[in-house]
């Protein structure tokens, strides 16, 4: 899901992709959501046949499982046009949500290696793999916002100033 989000922020701001940014958000957006109801499913057998049960687990995981299905729901049935006065409405929603989503999948995933006893080599994979796609996002968001203020700058030349010093 972080990778969806990603591509979604960072590749939107740039014009030439044109709906490319979209169609790659959306693609991964629903494989996540897909591997979270095999997650979902995978809990309640292991859960119902080998008897471990973890009550904030299961809950996060219900919540979880909700908040996907809102989220889903909204962006595909719901979502208004962008010209819509009810957008930024819907957008703020939407980030929201899908954030909430990431940092309670973030910590459940966490939750369900401690309760299974994973390996370290689990939990270091995973975690590494958060903070690679935390580092990616920051570089990502530098190089979005200086390819912005370029785009600014050429589009209004009169609006910059420069200094000379004499």
């Amino acid at each position: 899901m972080p990778i969806g989000v990603i591509l979604a922020r960072y590749l939107k701001a740039f014009d030439c992709l044109g709906p490319t940014w979209f169609q790659l958000h959306r693609a991964c957006q629903s494989l996540a959501f897909l591997m979270g109801i095999a997650g979902f499913g995978t809990g309640l057998y292991i859960g119902n046949h080998y008897g471990i049960h973890n009550a904030p687990h299961r809950c996060v995981g219900i919540t979880l499982l909700c908040l996907a299905i809102t989220q889903v729901c909204l962006a595909v049935f719901l979502r208004p046009k962008k010209d819509h006065k009810y957008r930024m409405f819907w957008n703020i929603f939407h980030y929201l949500v899908g954030y909430s989503i990431i940092a309670l999948a973030i910590w459940n995933v966490w939750k369900g290696f401690e309760i299974l006893n994973a390996q370290n080599i689990w939990k270091k994979t995973y975690v590494g793999s958060i903070i690679s796609l935390a580092i990616i996002a920051m570089v990502l968001e530098v190089i979005t916002w200086t390819w912005v203020c370029i785009k600014k700058r050429v589009k209004n030349p009169e609006n910059h100033v420069e200094i000379v010093i004499s």
